[in-house]
């Protein structure tokens, strides 16, 4: 389970009723209070709490740029993003993303095709 604080960042602390209120997704796991400063975003993994950046990024693409919901989903995209845990996923993934496709072009180009090898 992956859990993202959400530090108080602006004027406006999130919390869970701003959920509700705004109508936005929440996370897979939910979201719980840390005190009275601290609001938690519960994941499964990694993977999930970066799908959950970018739906709130399309929100705010939908959002009026005065609307307080602009910098506090800035806010929790920011959060996510910055994670120490979801900045070595996407840095590790995307390494193996590379080297499996390097690793595909190299068999490409050593076996030869097979209309090569009827000639």
């Amino acid at each position: 389970m992956l859990r993202i604080n959400l530090p108080p960042t602006g004027p406006i602390r999130v919390t869970s009723a701003d959920f509700v209120k705004y109508r936005l997704p929440l996370p897979s796991k939910g979201v719980k209070a840390r005190g009275k400063n601290d609001t938690v975003l519960v994941f499964d993994n990694e993977d999930e709490a970066v799908v959950y950046a970018d739906q709130l990024e399309e929100i705010v693409t939908n959002v009026s740029k005065n609307s307080p919901l602009r910098s506090m989903l800035r806010d929790m995209v920011t959060a996510i993003r910055n994670d120490d845990t979801i900045r070595n996923y996407l840095e590790y993934s995307s390494i193996y993303t590379w080297v499996k496709n390097r690793v595909r072009s190299i068999r490409m180009a050593i076996k030869p095709s097979a209309s090569f090898m009827k000639n």
